[in-house]
């Protein structure tokens, strides 16, 4: 499109000529001289092109200007709105997620990096889908399995990852639940810590069920991700960790730990 040279009406000037022209500015010379003007903004309220082709082209660059600072407003809206959910919601103490990752499982959860809460499996809801209620955006999904064909107390963690800054479980109807897109750990075979020695003192009380997430305090996710940052990890992934235990730290309103420092008491 070639603007100067075209005649051009203002709402108060009357008419003139476009006599210069970029991306950000268009002069127009009028009787009374030259005037410059904020391009194409001006011609939302000011300015109108003789030429209808050209006028047109500039409404259809209008709408995509409109439309730009729309989205540009609508991602601040929700940055904003994420932000202000970090810093009010009401934290659950008992609010992480334990999951029970079956064998065949775990390459397809690391793959897309999303878990399922089951169903419930008794109750006026049974078979539904269970919805993670006391889970929000401080929350973080503990990642365990037993190997096919042993005990209980085999069960170890093969990962971890946080929820999304927005999410809240109330909403989760369709019952999977997704990774966030940086707090995330895959541990490998030789770093697993074994599971029930955190919550389960006797083996007698290590049972896990037919679930598919048992819930736990924050605390007690504390002290599993500390463990874990202290793990001989390669370096990259030790500094995954770390970043992970401190946003988790952050979020749940946990004083952090440094290394020899002894936990307070936590609960299953």
């Amino acid at each position: 499109m070639q603007l100067i040279g075209k005649a051009i009406q203002h709402n108060v000037l009357g008419r003139g000529i476009v006599t210069g022209w970029n991306e950000t500015k268009i002069t127009i010379c009028f009787p009374e001289g030259e005037k410059h003007f904020i391009y194409p903004d001006a011609f939302t309220n000011f300015l109108t092109l003789k030429d209808k082709t050209a006028q047109k082209q500039i409404n259809k660059l209008l709408d995509e200007h409109r439309a730009l600072k729309e989205a540009k407003f609508q991602a601040l809206k929700k940055m904003q709105e994420r932000k202000a959910l970090l810093n009010n919601f009401k934290i659950s103490t008992q609010g992480q997620a334990v999951f029970d990752i079956k064998p065949d499982q775990v390459e397809e959860v690391f793959s897309t990096w999303s878990v399922s809460t089951g169903s419930y499996l008794s109750g006026s809801s049974q078979g539904e889908v269970r919805i993670p209620e006391r889970m929000k955006p401080h929350s973080m999904c503990l990642l365990t399995t037993r190997p096919a064909g042993q005990p209980e107390m085999e069960r170890h963690i093969i990962g971890a990852f946080m929820v999304e800054e927005d999410f809240l479980g109330d909403y989760c109807h369709n019952g999977i639940i997704r990774a966030h897109p940086e707090h995330r750990l895959q541990l490998p075979p030789e770093h697993q810590n074994l599971f029930w020695p955190y919550v389960a003192p006797t083996s007698e009380r290590r049972i896990w069920g037919r679930v598919a997430l048992k819930y736990m305090s924050n605390k007690l996710g504390e002290e599993i991700l500390f463990d874990i940052k202290e793990l001989p990890l390669c370096d990259e992934l030790k500094e995954c960790a770390d970043l992970f235990y401190r946003y988790y730290c952050k979020l749940n309103r946990i004083p952090q730990r440094y290394e020899g420092e002894d936990p307070v008491t936590y609960h299953y």
